[in-house]
């Protein structure tokens, strides 16, 4: 899956797209105000935040529950070298989508979610299970003891990102239109489904880092947000989404091993984001 994220170059396209396009379209019939059948894309930033989670790693000679682990985002310092210099704008935690106009009201998308997902290091929790390697210095049985997650026993996190790819839908309530049709306001409300495809970094119990995209699961969310329409062809859009992430088959270990984590935790996010609409 690894080459569907090497997308920086394509990326930079759609932005020119988006900043570009809608110059040529403003000079267009300024009565049309219909949405109807018009397309729109859109590029922003996010924040993120997590509920608790058990995390089930099994392998040859181990198979051990970490429970209430906590985790947090890493988001990414606000300058113009990270934000908007081209070669940098994947960095940050950003979303996209592209998406149709099924009527006014009613629209249809596709996107990426990415967020970064960071497993507080030496946290405390509570570890269920056994060790039987040769040499682990891990070795023993596990009945809730708590145990302390250094770097030595466990790193993990999906910084590269937690990407939730999805199909979804909106439905817009128009608040506000100007009369000459070139400022609206409008609340808006969603769902989607997709699936979970993380480049999840894991190291554990000292063994070597995995650091590689996967399709490790799937996920559902719900939003609630506004967008602001202006010069018709222009939008700004916010929103918070939150959902259910079940990620069942996340890489722990390098090459073709056994070795997996299992996880399943709540999510929300709220993202920012500016976009173009085209009407044909």
């Amino acid at each position: 899956m690894s080459y569907l994220y090497n997308m920086k170059g394509k990326i930079l396209f759609i932005i020119i797209i988006v900043t570009l396009m809608p110059l040529w379209l403003m000079g267009q019939d300024r009565e049309q105000v219909s949405k109807k059948g018009s397309v729109f894309l859109y590029w922003g930033y996010n924040r993120s935040g997590y509920t608790t989670s058990d995390i089930q790693f099994t392998g040859p000679g181990y198979d051990f529950t970490l429970n209430g682990v906590q985790a947090h985002d890493r988001p990414t310092e606000i300058t113009l070298e990270n934000y908007a210099k081209p070669a940098n704008i994947t960095i940050p935690q950003y979303v996209y989508r592209f998406g149709y106009y099924l009527t006014d009201r009613w629209s249809i998308s596709v996107g990426m979610d990415h967020m970064k997902y960071v497993l507080g290091a030496n946290q405390l929790a509570t570890i269920e299970g056994f060790v039987d390697q040769p040499g682990n210095v891990f070795n023993g049985d596990y009945n809730g003891e708590e145990i302390a997650l250094s770097s030595d026993f466990l790193q993990f996190e999906h910084t590269d990102g937690l990407n939730y790819a999805s199909l979804g839908a909106d439905y817009y309530y128009p608040i506000y239109r100007s009369p000459q049709g070139d400022l609206g306001v409008h609340a808006l409300a969603g769902a989607g489904l997709g699936l979970l495809i993380p480049k999840s970094n894991v190291t554990l119990m000292g063994g070597e880092r995995n650091d590689e995209f996967h399709v490790a699961g799937w996920g559902l969310s719900v939003n609630l947000g506004a967008q602001l329409d202006f010069y018709k062809y222009f939008f700004f859009r916010t929103q918070l989404k939150g959902g259910y992430m079940s990620m069942q088959d996340i890489l722990t270990r390098p090459g073709s091993v056994p070795d997996r984590a299992h996880q399943s935790f709540g999510f929300v996010m709220w993202d920012f984001a500016l976009g173009g609409q085209f009407f044909f």
